[in-house]
């Protein structure tokens, strides 16, 4: 044997894994030529005849099959189907109807069977109050139709609170349907309404740094306080004097006017920032900064001219109250702002359900028991400081780049009550019962407010180094109401509604009426110009393409500091 020859006891294993191998794929030969022939087998099925019938167990077959119902259903089906890219109307139209349900259509399809399975849930629990004539029933009728309404409205690029308005006013007068209106329970809306102011001031309260307001420059301040101030004074004194009103109700009507509304400025403002227009001065943070600024005084006025008027005493007591409310309202918010900073604990295993339920319970019972007490001017401030105060700690909490997931709870919540609030205000307006008189000298009140505005806005940006049609721009956008006015617009006349007097209701109603129709004039005039004249008017590009002068006279460093200072706001500002 030669050396390069193996062992005998190699040569050995080496044929039994021959063998094994070998076995091996005969009995994989015969695995598969049985399975192939079980493929290949045709069964019979007995009848009743005692006769055989065979039946094909083909695959091919059964894929012919499926493929013939795909072909059949292939028109109907989205994916087969997809948008050419640039789409006419009846292309858009027949993408609607295509399956499976999106777009519009699933998205009131969905909408429709969740209100479905509440309805049945309400009337198992109320009974009659959930059926047709019940005040839960029109309560989520109103709901329903307000959520497509606004999203149909949202089609045309209009701001989607108008349809909910518009379909609230509807259901109050139309005969046949008028019936939903008439049903919703007066408190109910109140509380309703209520609801909704809490969820609005909260998230003004949670946009709202205290250490970046400081370091915003004297135009935005000037911008945020001098127009707003002009306004609802001028509102006051012509509603006084053309309308007849009261002082109090006069200057109670001007606060409720001098409000912009964050649900059309925000969206479009927003739109206009990521497409790269006037981000390079800065102007949609500046708006949006001076915007939650703007609604802050309204609302503080508002609540100082509501404690006076519904206060109860001699003269004497009733002017202490309105400032009184005021500072109690400031003491209740941070009392309650600080005790947020230590609830809960840090050993919280669900901190953020147990902050938002503590948060939104201090806004509900400053809102809720400043009225109960007497105290309403109280109510709205003491829910906006809280919210502010407690959010100072939980922003310097939060790690560099971390989102605000309370933020995005609360703007959870808004999507659902707005439809509640705006929907609720239009159905609160009976066009029968409105006076062609007020309504024309109201509108006559609102345009000469807003003239008064337009021509301070334009003039506080004098010196700011924006250009003509930046200034323009910034006074169409000053523009826009809704938001505040539905929140607040029916609170006077709720406050009139407890009592027994005739002429508080009155002019409650008036005040509602013309906050309606400052709504449905300027909330889509406002979106309108702001999304005409925004691409038109403000400068393209990023904010190292142009110089910047943020407040005073231009320097290189200057614009600089103001530019790092705006991009820090935008995050915080979006909230408001």
């Amino acid at each position: 044997m030669s050396t390069s020859d193996p062992p005998p006891e190699y040569t050995e294993i080496e044929d039994r894994f021959t063998e094994i191998e070998l076995c091996d794929i005969k009995t994989d030969d015969n695995v598969e030529e049985t399975t192939q022939s079980t493929i290949a087998e045709k069964q019979t099925v007995h009848t009743e005849n005692g006769r055989s019938k065979e039946i094909s167990s083909d695959p091919k077959t059964k894929t012919s099959k499926r493929a013939v119902l795909r072909n059949l259903a292939r028109p109907c089906l989205q994916e087969a189907n997809p948008l050419p890219e640039n789409p006419t109307v009846l292309d858009k139209i027949k993408d609607i109807f295509l399956l499976p349900p999106h777009g519009i259509l699933g998205f009131i399809l969905q909408i429709t069977i969740i209100c479905l399975q509440i309805w049945g849930v309400l009337v198992a629990i109320t009974g009659s109050e959930a059926l047709p004539g019940g005040n839960f029933f029109s309560l989520l009728v109103l709901f329903v139709v307000s959520v497509i309404g606004g999203r149909l409205v949202s089609l045309i690029n209009l701001p989607p609170l108008l349809g909910m308005l518009i379909v609230g006013i509807l259901l109050r007068n139309i005969p046949g349907i008028k019936i939903v209106g008439e049903s919703i329970d007066t408190k109910w809306s109140g509380h309703l309404r209520k609801l909704a102011l809490t969820v609005i001031l909260l998230r003004a309260g949670l946009g709202l740094d205290i250490v970046k307001l400081r370091k915003l420059s004297f135009a935005v301040l000037r911008l945020a306080f001098t127009p707003c101030l002009c306004e609802a004074i001028t509102g006051g004194i012509v509603a006084h004097f053309l309308l007849g009103f009261p002082w109090t109700w006069s200057l109670m009507l001007g606060c409720i006017l001098g409000a912009l509304s964050p649900a059309v400025t925000v969206p479009s403002l927003v739109s206009l920032q990521e497409r790269r227009y006037g981000v390079a001065k800065g102007i949609p943070t500046m708006c949006l900064a001076a915007g939650g600024l703007d609604n802050v005084l309204c609302v503080t006025g508002f609540a100082v001219f509501v404690g006076i008027k519904f206060s109860e005493g001699d003269l004497a007591v009733t002017i202490i109250k309105g400032p009184l409310g005021v500072l109690l309202g400031v003491v209740y918010g941070f009392a309650a702002g600080i005790l947020l900073w230590y609830l809960p604990g840090k050993d919280s295993s669900n901190s953020l359900f147990y902050r938002g339920m503590l948060l939104f319970g201090c806004g509900m019972i400053a809102i809720f028991g400043s009225s109960a007490v007497g105290l309403s001017g109280a109510g709205p401030l003491g829910c906006l400081t809280t919210a502010t105060v407690a959010a100072y700690r939980w922003r310097q909490e939060r790690q560099p780049g971390e989102t605000d997931e309370l933020g995005g709870v609360i703007a959870l919540a808004w999507l659902i009550v707005q439809h509640f609030l705006f929907g609720l205000i239009g159905a609160a307006v009976d066009i029968g019962n409105i006076q062609a008189n007020t309504a024309g000298l109201g509108i006559a009140t609102l345009f000469i407010g807003l003239c008064v505005r337009s021509g301070v806005s334009f003039s506080v940006t004098l010196g700011t180094g924006f250009n003509i049609k930046e200034r323009i721009f910034i006074t169409l956008t000053w523009l826009s109401k809704a938001t505040v006015q539905a929140a607040i617009g029916g609170l006077a006349l709720d406050k009139a509604l407890e009592g027994d007097n005739q002429d508080d209701i009155r002019m409650g109603t008036d005040v509602l009426t013309i906050a309606v129709l400052a709504i449905v004039i300027c909330a889509p005039v406002g979106a309108t110009c702001m999304a005409i004249f925004g691409p038109r008017f403000l400068e393209h590009g990023y904010e190292e393409e142009v110089q910047v002068e943020c407040g005073g006279n231009s320097t290189s460093s200057t614009n600089g500091a103001c530019q790092k200072e705006e991009s820090e706001l935008k995050t915080e500002t979006l909230k408001i």
